[in-house]
């Protein structure tokens, strides 16, 4: 079986969503009312989404990787790696998930549906990592 991950035309692939991934960190939303300032909504998350879509769980992974590898090398951190191992982990909780279940359904309704059992899973993610780890550290 031919592996699918390292070949060339994936790893650029993965280096290209990565980059626009690392660029959409910069456009954040600070949520004042609703969560602790250091909580942000950033759209970096499009660009991995569409990378686990179209190259699989795997590649997603490694897109949500280096998106945060990038940003704690170029902006370093605020938060003693606390809030970039959080983003990770919730990140790869909201792509494996749904890109697994659209490669097995090649639809836009397979795409809604693995998107709603993602944000079930970051969700339940974010509330273990954040109850146990995140806050405490």
């Amino acid at each position: 079986m031919k592996n699918k991950v390292l070949t060339v035309s994936t790893i650029t692939k993965v280096a290209i969503l990565s980059a626009i991934a690392f660029v959409l960190m910069f456009f954040q939303i600070s949520l004042p009312f609703i969560a602790p300032p250091f909580y942000q909504l950033d759209f970096s998350e499009v660009a991995v989404l569409v990378g686990g879509f179209a190259l699989g769980p795997l590649p997603g992974v490694m897109i949500e990787f280096f998106k945060n590898f990038l940003q704690v090398l170029f902006t370093g951190t605020s938060t003693a790696f606390v809030g970039d191992i959080s983003n990770f982990l919730v990140g790869c909780a909201f792509v494996v998930p749904a890109s697994i279940y659209y490669q097995k359904h090649k639809t836009k309704k397979g795409a809604m549906i693995g998107m709603l059992i993602a944000t079930i899973s970051m969700t339940l993610v974010a509330f273990i990592t954040n109850y146990f780890f995140i806050i405490p550290a």
